[in-house]
């Protein structure tokens, strides 16, 4: 939460991101197009201060498209099994990071204030918002009762949750769905308590602009959409 943003994108950019990457797993694209996106969102990362995160999604890729490469075909178990969940983790990887960078680097305040710009439904702009909320606040939820499990001895990793999964679901899953009941009452109760639902236009603290950077990433989105279906026609 102390992390400094140097970058701060339009949510309506962010938004666009997410449906140009949601799209891409429907189309085949070279290894380079994907290089190239993961270091879009690498860099998105890192100027939103996540620089670890930024690290881990730059290793991580590095890592399936080392598998890729180095992997031939007809190689047994290896091209059979590996291979395909190694695609499918790539085709998959850019529309769940995207939604990744919009939820981490999107206060809600500005959410609202795109959202309502693009005339979007008042009942909409409130359950969107309570969501941006809500699975942030659920996920710290998650790593406190992590670190109390650590400090009771009980680790939380595949290897217990496969050995010890009733384990896992009476220390973990009660205590998260718990929360989360808790924490959907709370940020109801925070929305009417701030007017969220009430009548009339109202002054938001944050205002959602376009800047020079928006600017910039939707023009790498048309261009790069304009190459890959120029490459499609012309394959």
């Amino acid at each position: 939460m102390g992390r400094q943003a140097r970058l701060i994108l339009d949510p309506r950019t962010k938004f666009l991101l997410v449906l140009c990457m949601g799209l891409s797993v429907t189309v085949l694209v070279p290894m380079y197009v994907e290089c190239i996106n993961i270091l879009l969102f690498a860099c998105l990362f890192f100027f939103n201060g996540q620089k670890k995160t930024a690290a881990k999604l730059t290793g991580f890729f590095l890592v399936l498209a080392a598998l890729s490469s180095i992997i031939p075909q007809g190689t047994g178990i290896f091209s059979t099994v590996v291979l395909p969940v190694v695609f499918m983790t790539r085709r998959f990887m850019l529309p769940i990071v995207s939604g990744k960078y919009l939820i981490d680097s999107t206060p809600v305040g500005l959410l609202m204030s795109a959202l309502e710009k693009l005339r979007m439904p008042q009942s909409l702009v409130i359950t969107l918002s309570v969501m941006f909320r809500f699975f942030p606040t659920l996920g710290e939820e998650y790593h406190n009762i992590k670190n109390a499990m650590k400090m009771r001895g009980i680790g939380l990793n595949t290897l217990n949750i496969i050995l010890h999964p009733l384990v896992t679901l009476e220390y973990v899953m009660v205590p998260l769905l718990s929360s989360a009941s808790r924490i959907g009452d709370e940020l109801t109760a925070a929305g009417h308590t701030k007017g969220v639902d009430a009548p009339g236009k109202k002054i938001r603290y944050k205002t959602a602009r376009f800047s020079i950077a928006d600017f910039v990433v939707s023009l790498y989105i048309a261009t790069g959409f304009c190459v890959v279906i120029g490459s499609q026609l012309y394959m």
